[in-house]
């Protein structure tokens, strides 16, 4: 890889270099706009494009594409000699996507969870509405748009306490779920990740795309081999599961952002649900990633760059780590290989829009923001100030072209997939799949 050339770092261009750039004189920091993707995609729902595996594939390659151009960002900041004014700007790279990105995006989880388990918790039976279940529906989508797009930085909390596999494990048990609820709940189901979390409350949520009916959830369900268990144990169960749900998602926001005045209630629900929140060293996370190389600060990074290809390459918890998942294993795995129980988000139709918020999370670090402007202190925004505008059109024009491509596949993707395979999702016969975290 080329390194970066020394004698232009941080030069500031003139006007006539480019028209959407301006200079910060300060810093000598160029500031360039970037390549976004849209808000929204038309659905593709041709019916003979079903059958045509190349919208597939194409969102496979894509992914793969985006992956080599994080590799080159990686490598080319690992692979040069940088000036002091270039490691100061960095650090500030990595306190703002603490600042600007991961604390934001993990304190709006957790304000989201909690609010769809203050619904969750008014609903009974007895005076159940279609309006309260149509909330709890649109409660469970926001927040799992957060969760989502928090999946390029699962390094850290996410994965030292074992957040990522409780609250995002699937495939889906059902047929643990469905023995559980036939012979009864007990503290030791609570403790299997199978049938936890986003998916377990998807499958009482939702049915074919749809928000459950008043009707049955007033009754049985008509789900195949669910037909003997009734909407009050679902509920019952769903509400339990959100509150460790809820619990889970403030110890993220807690663990990154530290104790203040502003979190301390939900500092406390963490502690009393023994939930460490600390690095080993007694650091917030974002104190650990924000201090990564500089001398007594106890964090976990012995560089700059350690940290940097954390959170940009490595193999897991980064944003390569989140693109490889995306294209090998939660497309391809259903896709390519046939296996129709590894689809993601079957029960809400929600595969599509997951993909591509786990794709965003990506834009999002990349950009040290969650408008799609690329913040001051960001890697857009350093490659474009030492020339390297290559690397940037290298990951940005791929993160687009990925996003594009996913929306383009035909949806829902468990239609997509079971008319490609000839295969029944619901099919009892194709329900066991190994679960997976993320």
């Amino acid at each position: 890889m080329a390194t970066l050339m020394m004698g232009l770092a941080f030069a500031g261009c003139s006007d006539n270099d480019n028209n959407n750039e301006n200079k910060d004189d300060q810093f000598n920091i160029v500031t360039t706009t970037p390549l976004v993707d849209q808000d929204s995609y038309a659905q593709n729902t041709t019916e003979a494009n079903y059958s045509n595996k190349q919208f597939g594939q194409q969102a496979i390659d894509d992914c793969l594409n985006l992956i080599s151009g994080l590799e080159n960002a990686s490598t080319t900041i690992n692979t040069s000699k940088l000036s002091e004014e270039q490691e100061a700007y960095l650090r500030k790279v990595l306190e703002t996507l603490v600042g600007n990105v991961i604390v934001p995006t993990y304190t709006q989880l957790a304000d989201d969870v909690e609010d769809l388990e203050s619904t969750l918790n008014g609903l009974t039976v007895h005076s159940i509405t279609q309006a309260q279940i149509d909330k709890a529906c649109a409660d469970f989508k926001q927040a799992r748009l957060n969760w989502e797009r928090s999946e390029a930085f699962l390094m850290g909390a996410a994965s030292d306490f074992d957040i990522d596999p409780t609250i995002d494990s699937w495939p889906l048990n059902r047929s643990l779920l469905l023995n559980y609820f036939n012979n009864g709940m007990d503290d030791e189901m609570l403790e299997d990740a199978t049938i936890l979390g986003f998916h377990a409350l998807e499958f009482i949520l939702f049915r074919n795309g749809q928000n459950r009916k008043v009707a049955e959830l007033q009754g049985n369900d008509t789900y195949t081999n669910f037909e003997n268990i009734t909407g009050a144990q679902e509920l019952a169960y769903a509400q339990t599961i959100c509150t460790l749900l809820k619990q889970r998602c403030f110890q993220l926001q807690v663990a990154w952002e530290g104790e203040t005045a502003a979190n301390a209630n939900r500092v406390a629900i963490v502690k009393a649900a023994n939930l460490n929140y600390k690095t080993n060293s007694g650091l917030s996370y974002g104190e650990n990633l924000a201090k990564a190389g500089i001398s007594g600060s106890k964090s976990s990074f012995p560089t700059l760059k350690s940290a940097i290809a954390q959170v940009l390459s490595d193999d897991e918890g980064s944003c390569l780590a989140i693109c490889n998942e995306v294209g090998t294993a939660k497309i391809a795995n259903p896709f390519s290989a046939g296996d129709i129980a590894y689809v993601e988000s079957p029960y809400s139709y929600n595969s599509i829009t997951d993909f591509r918020d786990n794709i965003r999370s990506i834009r999002n670090v990349w950009l040290g923001s969650t408008d799609k402007i690329a913040n001051k202190y960001s890697f857009h925004t350093f490659f474009a100030s030492v020339k390297s505008e290559k690397v940037n059109t290298a990951v940005e024009s791929n993160y687009v072209n990925a996003i594009a491509s996913i929306s383009n596949m035909p949806a829902p993707f468990v239609k997509y997939c079971s008319i490609v395979w000839g295969k029944n999702f619901d099919d009892p016969d194709n329900w066991d799949s190994i679960s997976e975290e993320e």
